[in-house]
């Protein structure tokens, strides 16, 4: 595995500095930069199966006064939706999350497109306010102002990590 790109620090240094205490997510190789990055003493990682149960445990940590970020592909974001609508937003659980971009630029598996495409409006239809990122030099500052947003408000909040980025797609 190559070493995290600077974009890939420099979330996990956002996460670590928001006294994060869980990062959940389901294995993707872009995200992988992100957690190899995160702080030894950092938060715990939880690397789950379904992106549901990453919603669940995040809501959990909170519940039990804890902040939990959650990490998954974006073609993830159907699998959750039940969890977001009926667990998140009804009981004001602001569950940050990192997607990352699939069905866009570049992306050679179709069965990616329709979700990449349908992203957007998913999120806009849940009323989770979404940053997308696809300048490395912005990274730090738009994982801290969506982990504010998250946790200060109760709404959810998305960085949304544009192909451009890099930082590998499809190998596990």
């Amino acid at each position: 595995m190559s070493a995290p790109l600077a974009w890939q620090r420099q979330i996990a240094e956002a996460i670590a500095e928001a006294d994060v205490a869980a990062v959940a997510y389901v294995p993707d190789a872009r995200l992988r930069g992100i957690v190899a990055a995160l702080p030894q003493d950092g938060p715990a990682i939880r690397a789950l199966t379904r992106e549901e149960e990453c919603i669940a445990y995040a809501c959990g940590q909170q519940a039990a006064g804890a902040r939990a970020v959650v990490m998954m592909q974006c073609s993830g974001l159907g699998n959750a939706l039940n969890a977001i609508g009926s667990l998140c937003i009804p009981y004001g659980f602001g569950v940050p999350m990192i997607l990352s971009m699939r069905g866009t630029l570049g992306e050679a598996n179709p069965s990616q497109v329709p979700m990449g495409r349908a992203t957007p409006a998913i999120l806009d239809a849940l009323d989770i306010q979404a940053f997308n990122l696809s300048d490395p030099d912005q990274a730090r500052v738009t994982t801290q102002g969506a982990l504010t947003l998250a946790f200060s408000t109760g709404t959810g909040a998305a960085v949304v990590l544009d192909a451009i980025l890099g930082g590998g797609r499809e190998a596990i």
